[in-house]
C-alpha cells in the first residue's frame, strides 16, 4: 500500500495507513513527482507506505 500526500496531508495518509495495516509506515520525499495527493489532487511531496 502506497499513499501519496502533499504536505497538507501528511498526517492523513499517516494516520490512513496505520489504520489499515497496523504499522508503521517509511515516508519518502517524492521528487518531480507526477502523482497526486489522495485527499486534495495538488502535487504529491510524500509518499507514505512500504
Amino acid at each position: 500500500m502506497m499513499i501519496f500526500t502533499c504536505e497538507e496531508h501528511i498526517d492523513m495518509a499517516i494516520d490512513e495507513y496505520v489504520d489499515e495495516t497496523e504499522q508503521a509506515p517509511d515516508v519518502m520525499f517524492v521528487d518531480n513527482s507526477e502523482k497526486l495527493c489522495r485527499f486534495c489532487e495538488k502535487k504529491a511531496v510524500y509518499a507514505v507506505g512500504c
